[in-house]
Order: structure tokens, then sequence, then C-alpha cells
């Protein structure tokens, strides 16, 4: 048995992420998992401790999977303490959490895998950046991109470009954490654009636990795949995860696959 703890409550589902989430735990309900329902903010409870009252205690240990909005490492860590004082154990310890889900703690274990890249935390290093990676290039948060704004929130062609794009993430921590990345911008291939301009490349999510590919799909939200995935292109896709998850080494981990217009 396998128990959800999921932030998805009755208000509408009026954006992508509120939809999934509820999807999810649908999912989950129709699945047979036990799925508890966690407050967004835990203020409303006061603790995370009381957020979770109502749970049952599992003597035996119980993996546990969290479904809900990116968290801050802080309530992470509250959620996973209330949940292993119930007998639930999150997929993920707090520190492998932060792992899996900020940049600069995965990219030293990633190498040749993914393109070079550079993080910065003021906008004085941008300076650095024109020096050792050139433009254009690809900035993001350290948790997430601006990837919804489209792809002049995400590209610089110039330092000016990049000083601008540097300040309004690290403005919002949310995103960034304090600290930006800065990635040497390769070319993949695609069909389609999102109506600002942000290519739809040939790229899969992937699942992977314990270094088992659970699932993959499509990585573009509501969009069709305009590709049909071979064999061999199946194959591939699962050999990197695997290599990339083996390399990371965190029980639980979405790694996400591009193809180069190169075909690699």
């Amino acid at each position: 048995m396998i128990v959800v703890l999921s932030e998805a409550d009755t208000s509408p589902a009026i954006d992508i992420n509120t939809r999934e989430l509820h999807a999810i735990t649908e999912a989950a309900r129709m699945f047979g998992c036990r799925v508890y329902a966690v407050p967004q903010n835990f203020s409303t409870a006061g603790t995370a401790e009381n957020a979770l009252a109502y749970l049952p205690m599992y003597a035996s240990p119980i993996p546990g999977v969290w479904v809900g909005y990116i968290p801050s490492v802080e309530r992470y860590t509250a959620l996973c303490d209330a949940a292993k004082a119930k007998g639930i154990y999150l997929l993920n310890t707090p520190a492998e959490y932060q792992i899996a889900m900020e940049f600069d703690h995965f990219y030293p274990r990633l190498g040749d895998l993914t393109p070079a890249s550079m993080i910065i935390t003021s906008l004085a290093e941008c300076k650095k950046v024109t020096a050792q990676l050139g433009f254009p290039a690809f900035v993001k948060g350290a948790v997430k991109s601006n990837k919804s704004q489209g792809w002049s929130a995400c590209v610089a062609h110039n330092e000016f470009e990049l000083t601008t794009l540097v300040n309004e993430l690290l403005v919002h921590t949310n995103r960034s954490r304090g600290r930006v990345v800065v990635r040497k911008l390769v070319n993949l291939r695609y069909v389609n654009k999102t109506p600002d301009g942000f290519p739809l490349g040939r790229e899969y999510r992937v699942f992977v636990y314990h270094n088992n590919v659970l699932a993959y799909g499509y990585y573009w939200d509501e969009q069709r795949d305009p590709y049909t995935l071979t064999s061999t292109d199946s194959q591939a896709i699962a050999d990197l995860a695997s290599e990339a998850a083996q390399r990371v080494q965190v029980p639980f981990l979405a790694v996400d696959i591009g193809q180069l217009q190169s075909g690699e």
C-alpha cells in the first residue's frame, strides 16, 4: 500500500498545475492508494503535526508520496517529520529532496549528460557568464524557469538581457531560492512553438525509482506528441534516464530527456 498526501482541495481547477494536482490525486484513489488531504499552508493548522493529526498511526513503515506544489525545504522537512511520526516515510528524505529539486545540487553529478551551466547569486557575476559561456544563454532559477512566459523570458542574447533576467529571478525567490542558473543554449528538435514563441522540443519526462524506470511521457503538458517513438528511441530514453538517476543517487527522481537537432 502507498499513502498519498495531497494538497488538492475543492477550489476550481483554473490552471494547469491545479488540474494536474486534482487528476493525480483522483488517479491515486482509483489505484487504491490511501489519500489524505494536506493544507497548502500549515499556518491554518498551526504545525505540520497538527495538519496530519487525523491520520491513523501505521504500525509497519509505509511509503508515502506527497502530491502538491513545490515546497520549500523547510515545509518539506516539516511534513516529512510529521508523516514519519505516523509511520509514513516519504520516498525521498529532505536532503534527497533538495538534491533532486535544486539545480546546483544535482548538476555536479550529471557531468556531460547536460549542457554546461553556471550558478550565480548576484548581478555582479553576470560578467563571468559572458566570459565563460557566451551567448545566447538559457536562464532559469535553481528550481524553476520562466518558461511559461515565453522564449524571451528565458533566453539572453547579450549582457543587458542577461542582467534583466537574472534580476527578475533573484527577486522571485520561489523559483530561484537565491540562485540563478545560466546554461549554454542547445538546439532541440521541435515541430511547433507555443504562442509566446517557446519551441516545443522533443522532450520526455521520465520517472525513476531506485534506478528503475516507472513511466515516461511527452514533456509538454496538454500538447499532443507529434513524434512516434520507436523501440530504439524508447530504449535510448530509458537508458539515459537510468544513467542520470544512478549519478544523482536519490530514490525517486524525475529526469527530463531531450533530443538535439543532430539526433543525439
